[in-house]
């Protein structure tokens, strides 16, 4: 395999500090990856050392080389920061809307604060935030029409539970 040229955005003494100030372990082994690199282990070895696949040391090396240390810290998933605070008041007066009567959905509500406050609410914000007003969801509940009263009273009456025949 052929070498890797690295990068020497930091010398091997300031990735020694990084590796102590570190708390995330894949982190920590990425900069070991690095700093091995950096004195002259090949990729083979460092994956022999670290006991991590060969590729793995590659993308290392690859993104050190483009963007330095910054480009091995981990992604801790989740949200991304500066996720939308809804001020509280918004919710308010679509209660006090919702409590003058009619049929109110979710769309319908997204549709009214985007028309009233020009804003775009996700679905599960506007569910979250009306079960905190104290507000529950009812569903709509089946209305037969061909149904028989006749057969329904029968039914009630257990009269059907010994009609049953193959």
């Amino acid at each position: 395999m052929a070498h890797i040229h690295i990068q020497e955005h930091d010398t091997i003494a300031a990735l020694r500090q990084k590796l102590k100030t570190a708390s995330d372990e894949a982190y920590k082994t990425r900069l070991k990856a690095i700093r091995l690199a950096l004195e002259g282990k090949k990729r083979y070895e460092i994956s022999e050392q670290l006991v991590v696949d060969e590729k793995s040391v590659t993308t290392w090396l690859r993104r050190y080389n483009e963007h330095g240390t910054k480009a091995l810290v981990s992604n801790k998933g989740g949200r991304p920061k500066g996720n939308p605070k809804w001020d509280a008041s918004v919710f308010e007066e679509l209660a006090k809307e919702i409590d003058k009567g009619g049929y109110w959905s979710i769309p319908l509500m997204q549709a009214w604060l985007k028309k009233h406050h020009r804003k775009e609410i996700p679905e599960q914000t506007v569910w979250y935030r009306l079960d905190q007003l104290g507000y529950s969801h009812k569903g709509a509940r089946p209305h037969p029409t061909k149904g028989s009263r006749e057969r329904q009273e029968t039914f009630k009456k257990g009269a059907l539970s010994r009609s049953w025949s193959r």
